[in-house]
């Protein structure tokens, strides 16, 4: 895609666009068979649009949202120190491939900075495109510093 993607803060506009990419990326995802309950997802979406240790960055393509990082900034649990964490980075299987994504990650990197972030975990725990994302992301910057398990716990 040779589109100019614009990057900005997701305002209350955002929000059905937000929610059918949220819903494009669960079902896309390892948990796409968990429900994916509107009412939680709003009241979550809610809290990250307004908490401001929160940000809901969105590419924008012709006036069409087509990616998105969520994320927040926290406090260590045994430190002063804050750090923030990436919860979803989605980008539309068609605009994947190019700068996109990365772009999105980049203006989070800037605004936790901002925020006195000492570093940013991000990861892949959807199962979307594993390989890849991984790829990316070391490529980016980041070092492995652990890994995720899951253990299905009815079954």
């Amino acid at each position: 895609m040779n589109r100019k993607a614009i990057y900005r803060r997701a305002a209350r506009d955002d929000v059905l666009c937000i929610f059918e990419m949220a819903r494009d990326f669960h079902s896309e995802s390892e948990l796409g068979d968990i429900p994916f309950d509107d009412r939680v997802f709003a009241s979550y979406l809610e809290g990250q649009i307004e908490d401001d240790m929160s940000c809901i960055f969105v590419a924008e393509v012709d006036g069409e949202n087509v990616g998105f990082i969520f994320g927040s900034i926290y406090q260590l649990y045994f430190s002063t120190t804050f750090a923030a964490n990436s919860d979803i980075w989605y980008v539309r299987p068609e605009y994947r491939g190019g700068l996109i994504g990365v772009l999105l990650l980049r203006n989070f990197e800037k605004w936790a900075m901002n925020k006195g972030a000492r570093f940013l975990v991000n990861g892949s725990s959807s199962g979307i495109s594993l390989e890849r994302t991984h790829k990316l992301i070391e490529r980016l910057g980041y070092e492995s510093v652990g890994s995720e398990y899951r253990r299905d716990l009815n079954g």
